[in-house]
């Protein structure tokens, strides 16, 4: 089984982030710390990209984020530039805060909790798929992904990523 397909069929997943870093940077593991791939993106690129690899330095996917946008957007491309879902942030919601996922226009998946102390869930048709859990502070952030039902893995992954990059990007800027 190649390391590509393992990634993206594996249930529970680690991605560990480097807190201190000039540029944005991920890696994923398995519940073992074997590594299945990283991400990359850089802080002050505009607008911002980030590209998923395996161990072997190929591209598994990439995500960009949208120019002049009122929200928070970023589309998910697989290797061939296939989109696979655009994850938007809802702009003002009184308690809490959602994101949506959706492809062609139609939202198929909602994302919903507590960003901030990384804890939310991932649901479609109203049927949890994933969940998302932060492990424990340590030198890199440890964030737990949880697949529960059948979802394409690259959505998931990218939606975490671009999570991550807007909660640390907007904490940033309100300081």
């Amino acid at each position: 089984m190649s390391t590509q397909n393992f990634l993206f069929e594996t249930s529970d997943l680690v991605m560990k982030k480097k807190i201190l870093s000039a540029r944005e940077h991920y890696d994923f593991e398995d519940v073992n710390g074997a590594k299945l791939g990283e991400a990359d993106g850089n802080l002050v690129q505009f607008p911002p990209k980030f590209v998923i690899i395996d161990n072997h330095g190929q591209e598994l996917m990439h995500l960009e984020g949208k120019l002049l946008s009122f929200r928070n957007q970023f589309t998910i491309y697989d290797t061939n530039g296939a989109e696979l879902g655009t994850i938007k942030k809802k702009i003002a919601k009184l308690i809490g805060e959602e994101y949506w996922v959706e492809k062609n226009g139609v939202e198929f998946m909602r994302i919903y909790g507590d960003f901030t102390e990384h804890d939310y869930q991932m649901e479609v048709n109203g049927v949890p798929v994933a969940s998302v859990h932060k492990k424990w502070v340590t030198l890199r952030d440890e964030i737990g992904i949880s697949m529960t039902a059948e979802m394409d893995h690259r959505v998931v992954i990218g939606a975490v990523i671009v999570i991550e990059h807007i909660e640390v990007t907007e904490r940033q800027s309100r300081h």
